[in-house]
């Protein structure tokens, strides 16, 4: 697990500081300041494609209202970004076949 800083202009503080690591060849991701973790990382670890979380978030809509889409700038830190919470619980549900790898993030 590394500590990294991106800059971007789609968070207001101008950059995103996370913690991040390697998993099935995809990144892990979770800024160190808000807690929201990258779900596309862990979801692309499964082996599915950034469309496909797309599609499981529109079968969820009660978690639209906090939902962090980000578009634009660094192609790593792109994606859907999800409060802790919602993405341990979403974790559990979905990524049993790496749940090893996600030790570092969740515990």
């Amino acid at each position: 697990v590394s500590a990294a800083r991106y800059a971007t202009s789609a968070d207001p503080r101008g950059h995103l500081p996370v913690f991040e690591y390697q998993c099935n060849g995809h990144t892990i991701m979770i800024d160190r300041e808000t807690s929201y973790v990258r779900f596309t990382g862990i979801w692309q670890a499964l082996g599915h494609t950034k469309a496909d979380v797309v599609r499981l978030l529109e079968a969820s809509p009660e978690l639209e209202p906090v939902v962090r889409k980000i578009r634009g700038g660094f192609l790593k830190i792109q994606g859907t970004w999800l409060p802790f919470d919602v993405a341990l619980n979403l974790s559990r549900r979905t990524a049993f076949n790496i749940r090893d790898a996600l030790v570092p993030l969740f515990g």
